[in-house]
């Protein structure tokens, strides 16, 4: 056992010996789409999330790396329905994993003058705590950011919009739809590179 964990030790560090690691900060917004409308409101949930990231850029894909990292949002107090249909002012917290493809632009694109960068993400996240509304969501989908040099740091900014499918909580179940919401949940980030 000691032997198998010291190997997949080393391939750790020996792929991560390649990466770039990125810390991030910024706003998050979701929604939840009530199931009777006419009777409950649908909720926009505003917070705020903070993550960190890999960047496995030895791919043999010129601009291209694979990015793995993981995200905690915390959502303001908001109001909610329960199954009584008694409102209840709580907070969402949530622990999410990513994974996806970031490509810079730069390397098609080599006159600009600032780095550029799309990605491609796939997200999947648990709500923490007792009083939690949306227990777990999978979410799918993209961005763009910019990255440059600030007195020496690696900066960058960027923007993600993802399709969210939350698993409501069983005490929300029969208020909240837990399909598919029709508005994206999106972020918006600044973060130093390492």
């Amino acid at each position: 056992m000691k032997k198998v964990f010291a190997t997949l030790l080393v391939g750790m560090l020996a792929v991560f010996s390649f990466a770039a690691f990125e810390v991030t900060g910024g706003y998050v917004n979701a929604s939840l789409e009530a199931a009777d409308p006419d009777n409950v409101e649908n909720v926009t949930m505003h917070g705020v999330s903070v993550g960190a990231n890999y960047l496995y850029d030895e791919l043999g894909v010129e601009g291209g790396a694979l990015l793995v990292g993981g995200s905690f949002d915390y959502y303001f107090e908001q109001e909610f329905v329960d199954e009584t249909l008694s409102a209840t002012n709580l907070t969402q917290m949530s622990l999410g994993l990513n994974v996806g493809y970031r490509q810079s632009l730069n390397a098609f694109l080599p006159d600009l003058p600032f780095g550029m960068y799309v990605q491609g993400l796939f997200n999947y996240s648990m709500g923490l705590g007792d009083a939690k509304v949306v227990a777990s969501s999978l979410d799918f989908g993209g961005g763009a950011g910019a990255n440059f040099v600030v007195q020496n740091l690696n900066m960058n900014v960027g923007a993600d919009v993802l399709f969210e499918k939350p698993t409501v909580a069983e005490d929300y179940d029969e208020i909240y739809k837990s399909e598919f919401q029709l508005r994206p949940k999106f972020k918006v980030y600044a973060g130093v590179q390492f």
